[in-house]
């Protein structure tokens, strides 16, 4: 058996940086090259991007990319690379990895499974490949192999490719059919995104894939907030032999990633007409194989929130960089969704410092005009990120000090702003138009939502003066109800948390004053926000306003949400499992009660699902109408379904 070096190399891609794109794949190349690796594999559609959306419906965009592919080719001297972009063959567009071998385009593997579920919208612009297909396109008056073909490395080892959804798609993954046809190692090409857990599946796949070929897999994906909404992992892993025996840092601040080791793979010397032959002389080395290490945080008692707070930490992060922002502006209100947002910028700066170090954050962020002359990291908080407090005469003493102790903690520039008189100017102006007083008893919703809307208009001013991203700060749970005020807590430019549901949020705030991410900055300055119970305060104090009094406790919402949305159980079916999951703790009535106001809230609110602002996907299912759950604006709901 042949031993060999090969690798899998990650790149953080932006849709249509067509330069920028480049250079990160070359940069993996020539690392990959003077490491003497024969064979790399990188990820799907990373020179368009993945997130192209209908972009791809133009042939400028495939043109484009075909130009980058032949750009790339002369940089792959004694390598063979598999590198993804969308080619278009018989009137159709396929989602290929193209083999270049030794500064030759040798093969085109179109990807045989589509991804058309959740955040994945393939079929939408790509066709699937048939198996066992094969033909050829003309480039440039050459004729180029397109097809289910094998790669043989010109010593007998045979190649196949899965690309993502392949891998996904159990007895009808190609690896079978593959490992038939004596491949002894697979290249799979993958843009997965992150969801809680995910990237345990991933891994498990591709050791399932190393089993079935009796030999060595190659896994590599996408990394950071490629396109706005979705994160990518970053995870890349080498698996032989029932073990992984590398695999790369997930969440990585870093451009690109490449990891490799030695393999022993065996041969198979034929000539069948599935088989492109690549001539090209592969690095035989005496190199033992990877001792694998993972980051210890992997291994963590909280590995859910760890990978909440590295996740959004590196979508706020590349969100930033890639829209040109100078910075973040967050409305603290000292409760719990705009605390846990506010502390993720901080820890956003403090994770990709610890990696890249002081200059190199300065450095990805050198687009910034006051970048150079911060000279440290309580510096770069003071200037990136502005909180304010906008209180009234609802507000507490509580939420008014606990904003004051995180903002201090984090090192935000912090404002102060009491905003009684702009609701006491619009509450008069309204009330001379109608020529009657408005009060608690006959307007308890308008009067809250004015005190939240005229928060919005200050928060906007503050991030354009600073040209900075303004966060909304409203969760999934909110959302699934429409417990936020439109044009209120909704403005913003990007929602981090909007993908997860408070409860958790809640529970992650605790570990992040206890633990956090980074060892030595556990955010002791959550200790007050986290003494509070979850308040809108927008009705007057003497009314003591509990969100789980004005809507249900968050655990059965949040359970209600996934059992009617992610398990498609019916109204009815709803009911009957909650009373069942709840009634040691309330009464039946109470939780028909609860399910009831839940759907009778669901439909209402739809309108305003629609006008959120994007938000990051993190766990396995979204309520964001643009990329994963539609339902009507307009219908006649769901609780008429339920049983009285």
């Amino acid at each position: 058996m042949p031993r060999i070096i090969v690798g899998s190399g990650v790149v953080n891609q932006i849709p249509l940086d067509w330069e920028g794109n480049f250079e990160r794949i070359l940069n993996v190349i020539q690392k990959a090259q003077q490491f003497h690796i024969s064979i790399l594999c990188l990820p799907e559609l990373c020179l368009t991007g993945y997130g192209c959306e209908d972009q791809f419906y133009s042939s400028f965009t495939e043109e484009k990319a075909w130009s980058y592919l032949e750009k790339l080719i002369p940089h792959t001297s004694s390598i063979t690379v598999f590198v993804g972009l969308p080619v278009r063959f018989s009137e159709k567009l396929y989602n290929v990895s193209a083999c270049i071998s030794n500064k030759k385009l040798i093969a085109l593997i179109p990807k045989q499974h589509l991804a058309n579920d959740g955040v994945h919208y393939e079929a939408r612009w790509f066709s699937p490949w048939p198996a066992g297909q094969r033909s050829y396109i003309v480039k440039d008056g050459l004729q180029i192999p397109i097809g289910d073909y094998l790669i043989e490395m010109g010593n007998g080892i045979l190649v196949g490719v899965e690309i993502c959804q392949d891998a996904w798609e159990g007895k009808n993954r190609p690896a079978i059919s593959l490992g038939q046809r004596g491949v002894s190692l697979i290249c799979n090409p993958t843009a997965s995104h992150f969801a809680f857990g995910k990237s345990q599946i991933r891994k498990k796949l591709a050791l399932e894939g190393a089993e079935i070929i009796n030999g060595v897999y190659l896994f590599a994906n996408l990394l950071g907030n490629e396109s706005g909404r979705v994160i990518f992992d970053g995870d890349a892993y080498i698996a032989q032999c029932g073990r992984i025996i590398a695999e790369s840092n997930r969440f990585s601040f870093a451009d690109s990633n490449l990891i490799y080791s030695a393999v022993d793979l065996r041969t198979l010397p034929t000539q069948a007409d599935d088989i492109i032959h690549s001539n090209t002389e592969v690095f035989e080395t005496e190199q033992s194989a990877s001792e694998n290490s993972i980051n210890p945080w992997e291994d963590s008692a909280y590995i859910k929130e760890e990978e909440f707070a590295r996740a959004i930490s590196l979508g706020l992060f590349d969100y930033l960089r890639k829209s040109k922002s100078f910075g973040y502006v967050v409305s603290l209100s000292g409760g719990a969704d705009s605390s846990a947002i506010s502390s993720l910028c901080f820890m956003a700066m403090h994770l990709a410092e610890k990696e890249v170090g002081f200059q190199g954050l300065k450095q990805k962020l050198a687009y910034i005009p006051w970048m150079e002359s911060v000279e440290n990291m309580s510096g770069l908080m003071s200037k990136l990120l502005t909180t304010l407090y906008q209180g009234t005469v609802n507000s507490s003493n509580d939420t008014r000090t606990s904003a004051k102790e995180l903002a201090e903690f984090i090192g935000s520039t912090h404002f102060e702003i009491d905003i009684d008189a702009l609701v006491k100017s619009y509450r008069t102006l309204i009330e001379g138009a109608i020529d009657r007083r408005l009060s608690w008893e006959s307007d308890d919703i308008t009067l809250q939502n004015v005190q939240a809307r005229v928060r919005s208009p200050s928060a906007w001013m503050f991030a354009n003066i600073n040209n900075a991203l303004l966060l909304a700060t409203s969760n999934r749970s909110e959302a699934s109800v429409g417990y936020a005020t439109m044009d209120g807590d909704t403005s913003g430019s990007i929602s981090p948390i909007a993908g997860i549901d408070k409860t958790f949020l809640r529970k992650w705030l605790i570990w992040a004053e206890m633990h956090g991410p980074l060892e030595g900055h556990e955010m002791a300055g959550l200790h007050r926000v986290n003494s509070l119970e979850p308040s809108a305060e927008l009705r007057p104090l003497g009314s003591h306003q509990v969100d789980e009094e004005d809507l249900m406790p968050y655990p059965i919402l949040n359970d209600l949400e996934r059992l009617a949305f992610y398990d498609r159980k019916s109204p009815s079916e709803c009911q009957e499992l909650i009373v069942e999951m709840y009634r040691s703790k309330f009464s039946k009535d109470q939780l028909i009660k609860f399910t009831h106001r839940f759907y009778r809230l669901w439909a209402r609110n739809q309108w305003k699902r629609e006008r959120y602002a994007p938000g990051f996907h993190v766990d396995d299912y979204s309520l964001d109408p643009k990329s994963w759950l539609r339902f009507p604006i307009l219908s006649a709901g769901l609780e008429k379904d339920l049983p009285a």
